[in-house]
C-alpha cells in the first residue's frame, strides 16, 4: 500500500490504480487489487531492511562450522621486528665491549658482562625464532619459550579467551601483545605482528573460516 501523511492522519493509496483507500480495506474498491498480498510483501520488505540494518551495525555475520571440517592451516600470526629491538641494539654494544675492554682484561667481571650481553642478543632471537602462532580450521595452536616451551592448543571458537592490548608505540608500529590463561596460569606472547587480524579472528572464528576455505578454493 501507498502511503502519503496529511495532517494527523495518513491517507491510503491503491498501488495498482493510485485512487485513496481504507486502511481496513483488503481488496481496492476500484480496480479489485488484492491489498492483502502488497501488506505481506510490505512486512517482508520491512524484516529483510531490519536484519541488514543490524548485521551494519554489529559487523558480524552468522555461519558456523561444519562439524566435518578437516583441520587445515589458514594463518600463522607473525612476530613484528620490535621483537628483535634488544638484539639490533646490543649486538653493536659487544662488540665495542668485545674489542675493547674484554680483550685487555679478561677479569671476572667481564666475562659475567659478555655473557650477559650475548644473552641479551640470542635469547630474543631464539624466542623470533621458535614462538609460534597457527590459526586452524579448529584450533589456535600456541608455542612460547625456548629451552621447555609451553605448547597450547585453543579451540579455535574460545579464541575469546585471548586478551589482544596495544600500547601507544605498537599503535603507531602496528604491534601487539596477547595475554592468556591456561592450566591455571598467565602467559604473554609480545610483539605480534598485524594484532587488528588476530583480533578479527577471534572475534569472528567462523566467518574467517569461510573466507579462508573459499579463497583456497579460488
Amino acid at each position: 500500500m501507498l502511503e502519503l501523511a496529511h495532517g494527523k492522519g495518513r491517507k491510503m493509496f491503491c498501488p495498482n490504480c493510485g485512487k485513496q483507500i481504507k486502511d481496513s480495506d483488503n481488496f481496492c474498491r476500484y480496480c479489485g487489487y488484492d491489498l492483502r498480498a502488497d501488506a505481506v510483501i510490505d512486512k517482508q520488505q520491512e524484516k529483510l531492511q531490519t536484519d541488514c540494518e543490524q548485521n551494519e551495525n554489529s559487523g558480524t555475520e552468522n555461519y558456523e562450522i561444519p562439524a566435518d571440517t578437516e583441520e587445515l592451516v589458514l594463518y600463522d600470526i607473525k612476530k613484528h621486528w620490535m621483537a628483535l629491538f634488544w638484539p639490533i641494539v646490543l649486538t653493536p654494544v659487544f662488540f665495542i665491549y668485545f674489542w675493547n675492554i674484554f680483550l685487555n682484561t679478561h677479569s671476572l667481571i667481564s666475562w659475567v658482562i659478555v655473557f650477559a650481553i650475548l644473552a641479551g642478543i640470542i635469547y630474543p632471537v631464539l624466542r623470533y625464532i621458535y614462538d609460534k602462532i597457527i590459526i586452524t580450521t579448529k584450533f589456535i595452536h600456541i608455542k612460547i619459550g625456548v629451552l621447555n616451551p609451553v605448547e597450547i592448543d585453543l579451540p579455535l571458537n574460545e579464541g575469546d579467551r585471548l586478551n589482544i592490548t596495544e600500547t601507544s608505540m605498537g599503535k603507531m608500529l602496528n604491534y601487539g601483545m596477547i595475554s592468556f590463561t591456561a592450566n591455571s596460569e598467565r602467559y604473554e606472547y609480545r610483539y605480534i605482528k598485524s594484532p587488528e587480524d588476530l583480533q578479527y579472528i577471534i572475534d569472528n572464528p567462523a566467518k574467517f573460516v569461510k573466507e579462508a576455505l573459499s579463497e583456497e578454493d579460488m
